[in-house]
């Protein structure tokens, strides 16, 4: 049987959520009312539309939907990077204000963003240098945990795609993040190494827990990886749907081919492919 989604679309997962490091008492991340717009020469552009999406401690969530429907753009208010329009966003029970970033902020992108020039030891150590926040000793343990030992000194230029993005996550993690945003760190990737990545960033995220949302368009992704899915709806973006997963970690590539698993993949693709589901 798959769980039963949220319907009313509340956006509050407190109480559903099924990772055991969660906190239910405090929300880790709180979005009331959230709007976006952009100027777009004389037009005004709404991104996404009074957004409310209430998410616990520890948990991890992935947003789902349609290309452009503000997904990034959720992420990078978050991060401190975009100004709502209107509405509150709170980590960890503080409002951030514009231009703040939320307090132990980890990041990884798409792309892997590495200095060229700097090692794989020192572009991980990059957001020490710059937050002043972390410790240096956990480099190396923190290289070990994303199995790249023996490539402490090598180029970026000098690492495959699938290990650049093990850099990228090792560099999310080393101020030992209260705050994880991830943007799809693998959607560049061949299938293979992208798997093999999921079931190496939920062993990583296990040892080292932080509430997390990730952004995908791989729906076995966020069912692999997420204790609950938020689906939204195509532009101006909404949170129409939230579905917890109810599956025991850690996941392995068996589950995936289990039938509760196909269920869920089933619900979420009905819910962003058919007409009905982003309603």
């Amino acid at each position: 049987m798959v769980p039963a989604v949220g319907h009313g679309c509340t956006g509050d997962v407190t109480e559903t959520t099924t990772s055991t490091a969660a906190t239910e008492n405090r929300p880790g991340i709180e979005l009331r009312g959230l709007t976006k717009q952009f100027r777009m020469h004389r037009e005004t552009v709404t991104a996404l539309d009074n957004v409310d999406l209430v998410l616990p401690e520890g948990v991890f969530a992935s947003l789902i939907g349609p290309s452009g429907c503000g997904k990034s753009t959720i992420l990078r208010i978050l991060a401190g990077l975009e100004r709502p329009t209107s509405g509150t966003v709170r980590v960890h029970g503080e409002e951030l204000t514009v231009g703040k970033r939320p307090a132990g902020l980890g990041i990884a992108f798409q792309d892997s963003a590495l200095l060229p020039w700097r090692s794989v030891r020192k572009n991980v150590r990059l957001p020490i240098e710059v937050t002043r926040r972390g410790d240096e000793a956990a480099i190396d343990p923190l290289i070990d945990l994303v199995g790249l030992s023996g490539f402490e000194n090598a180029r970026p230029s000098q690492l495959s795609g699938g290990m650049r993005q093990r850099v990228s996550i090792a560099r999310s993690l080393v101020v030992d993040p209260d705050l994880l945003l991830l943007d799809e760190p693998f959607g560049a990737l061949d299938d293979v190494t992208r798997q093999r990545l999921n079931m190496e960033l939920q062993r990583i995220w296990t040892a080292r827990p932080a509430t997390t949302l990730m952004v995908t368009h791989g729906i076995a992704e966020a069912i692999l990886l997420s204790d609950v899915v938020a689906v939204m709806s195509p532009r101006p973006g909404r949170i129409v749907e939230l579905v917890p997963i109810p599956l025991e970690r850690p996941r392995t590539i068996a589950m995936m081919k289990s039938a509760q698993f196909h269920e869920l993949e089933d619900l979420l693709s009905d819910m962003l492919y058919s007409p009905a589901g982003v309603a």
